[in-house]
């Protein structure tokens, strides 16, 4: 019975290549896994969950897609970084007995963490420093159609390459100076040194969370640096935990599309 939900999840996604069913268990995990991402969300939550529910008679199998899913979906960094599907796989396994009891907890914090600034909620404020001025000031002070949190690490190589890469953004630059987009780089622990010898461009906001509130109080779960947070203008995440710059500037571009097409007229 399981073999053949198995196989139905795999006839479900069409274009699995037919050499998956026959791979290791790891490899086929990891082909299933690149194949559901290219489905809507909505499908590909489902898959996802229907897939832990297959390999629930199979603890190493679950574990092994569990791991997987953890390293894949989790990390902003990935191909396959996915929010949505990543909780998908938290909330089986934390509302399932599949796993030791340490392990569970292990995962349902790592749900909590994923519940955090969710996509569709009000990000959590913060304050910051700048360079220039002692001031504190805080997220909820700024206003933007869109505002774009650069949370780095000046001790960190990718986030060096990123932030040259915001620079050279032609749309990223265009909106700042329309004033339609706040870019705000966050460093978020507590080696001021380190900070202030950092550079960074003059179209974002250089800011240290000197209270060390988001680290401390784990306002946001960061599991890797760099990665951006995307709001509105009533700061609701539309981006979250995103490693790549590009998705990013697709996602403005798609926001750009939207606000230009205007409303639908009614027939």
């Amino acid at each position: 019975m399981k073999k053949f939900f198995f196989a139905v999840i795999i006839s479900m996604l069409g274009c699995v290549n037919i050499q998956a069913q026959s791979m290791p268990a790891p490899e086929k995990y990891n082909e299933l896994l690149e194949q559901v991402v290219l489905l809507d969300q909505v499908r590909a939550e489902f898959l996802v969950n229907a897939i832990m529910e297959s390999l629930k008679e199979n603890p190493k199998g679950y574990r092994q897609m569990m791991e997987l899913a953890e390293k894949r979906f989790s990390d902003a960094a990935d191909t396959l970084h996915n929010e949505g599907l990543y909780m998908t796989v938290l909330k089986h396994t934390t509302e399932n007995y599949v796993l030791s009891g340490g392990e569970r907890e292990r995962q349902r914090l790592l749900l909590e963490g994923a519940k955090k600034n969710m996509i569709g909620t009000v990000a959590a404020d913060f304050d910051y420093v700048t360079a220039d001025s002692k001031e504190v000031h805080h997220l909820k002070d700024l206003k933007a159609n869109h505002i774009l949190v650069y949370f780095n690490n000046p001790d960190c190589e990718s986030c060096e390459k990123v932030k040259q890469r915001l620079a050279e953004n032609e749309l990223i630059n265009t909106l700042v100076k329309e004033k339609k987009l706040i870019v705000l780089a966050i460093y978020p622990y507590e080696n001021q040194k380190l900070w202030k010898k950092a550079k960074y461009p003059k179209m974002m906001i250089n800011g240290w969370n000197k209270s060390q509130q988001i680290e401390y109080a784990e306002l946001y779960d960061l599991p890797t640096l760099p990665c951006f947070y995307l709001l509105d203008s009533d700061y609701k995440v539309l981006v979250k935990n995103e490693g790549s710059l590009n998705k990013v500037e697709a996602k403005l571009k798609e926001l750009i599309k939207a606000q230009t097409a205007g409303p639908v007229p009614a027939p």
